[in-house]
């Protein structure tokens, strides 16, 4: 077992550690996102409306922001080792149990159950960053951010060639499982067994009261709108298109978060806290948004990288900055879990909204015009950001 001081994480072994939040990432996406490639499939075997299958999407992200402060309440009181491996085992079992009888209605209970998991699980993995990382705070975040990148492009690339294993059903059976090895991994390794946590204050009302946290809340909130947005109805966008341009195209949605990624996590440059960063991010999303709002599927492989990687960066930057802006670690969680409370209750409604307009006007590309309007509005956040006087500096 790797030891854990008040300095974080031996340095020695702080690789392996910030490897195993990576495990964690990449299963928090993989089962969410895996399930847009093969919507046409279930929405055909199960006879569901578009708004019913929009529902599918909507439900992850209102989870998301329904639990992330239960979640965070619970990391003060039992201490982020225990959250995050009870959330991941019961999210590997979740994602079976949405395959029982009966179908659909247990599709879209079990789906709301393990969108509550990741959002519990997500405010502890913030914590265990600032515990165990206090001097890498920006750069460990964006591995996570990382994990989180793989696990959604294998998610959105590799659901269609699982597909001869057993259908839809047989992909949510491959990431499930996934998710449950993952689960195991995290409590046979991850540093901190059988120490005792002592509770910690939440803090919320203090956190409530300040402006900068929903400033943060509706970037993520502009950008998560755009994302699932993105991985829910391009498939719908190319239905006319083959297997393979669809793979390429939601390939490239994903795979362009990696290279930045990689390069983010081995500089200590604050990039996270700069606000060019995010209006840089919003102009892309809005230019390959608005490519898809007109219909220019023959160019998705360039509206998709463009698009991924505006919300790339927005996202790799709110990712960060909670652990960055708590004036204490013991605000982490609550700073977390409203960024993810507030951010996924904006992007809720869009998978709705997307539905309806899509039955009422049979218009393919009528749930781009508020993904284009999302991307838009997040680059005008960018411009009125200012994150000063962050108190983890030093975390850079």
């Amino acid at each position: 077992m790797w030891r854990v001081s008040a300095a974080g994480v031996d340095r020695t072994h702080g690789w392996r550690v910030a490897a195993l939040i990576a495990v964690i990432g990449f299963q928090l996406r993989s089962i969410i996102v895996g399930v847009s490639p093969v919507l046409p499939e279930l929405r055909a075997d199960l006879h569901l409306s578009f708004s019913a299958t929009g529902a599918l999407t909507a439900i992850p992200v209102l989870g998301l922001g329904a639990a992330a402060v239960p979640g965070a309440l619970l990391v003060n009181r039992f201490g982020p080792r225990k959250v995050i491996g009870f959330a991941t085992f019961g999210l590997g079992l979740a994602a079976l149990l949405r395959l029982t009888p009966p179908l659909p209605y247990s599709l879209f209970v079990w789906t709301a159950v393990l969108a509550l998991l990741i959002a519990a699980a997500q405010p502890a993995v913030a914590v265990s960053i600032r515990t165990w990382f206090p001097d890498r705070i920006q750069q460990t975040s964006t591995i996570y951010a990382m994990s989180l990148g793989l696990g959604a492009l294998a998610g959105a690339t590799l659901s269609v060639y699982l597909l001869p294993l057993g259908g839809w059903r047989g992909t949510f059976i491959v990431w499930a499982i996934l998710a449950l090895l993952g689960a195991a991994i995290w409590n046979w390794k991850a540093p901190g067994r059988g120490s005792l946590h002592e509770s910690v204050p939440h803090g919320l009302g203090r956190l409530v009261r300040d402006p900068k946290v929903w400033h943060v809340a509706a970037l993520f909130g502009g950008q998560s709108l755009v994302f699932y947005g993105g991985v829910t109805w391009i498939p719908f966008l190319l239905r006319g298109y083959s297997h393979a341009y669809l793979a390429l195209v939601l390939f490239l949605f994903q795979a362009v978060s990696l290279p930045l990624t990689a390069t983010l996590a081995t500089t200590r440059r604050s990039w996270a806290t700069s606000r060019w960063w995010y209006v840089g991010g919003g102009v892309f999303m809005s230019i390959g948004s608005i490519g898809f709002m007109v219909g220019l599927t023959g160019l998705a492989w360039i509206w998709a990288p463009l698009t991924g990687l505006g919300n790339s960066m927005v996202f790799a930057g709110t990712n960060s900055l909670p652990a960055i802006l708590a004036h204490d670690p013991s605000d982490v969680a609550g700073y977390t879990a409203l960024t993810l409370t507030a951010g996924y209750g904006f992007a809720f409604f869009g998978p709705l909204i997307w539905g309806l307009l899509l039955d009422h006007t049979g218009l393919i590309t009528s749930p781009f015009w508020i993904i284009s309007a999302a991307a838009l509005v997040t680059t005008f956040l960018g411009v009125t950001l200012s994150p000063t006087g962050c108190p983890a500096a030093a975390g850079y």
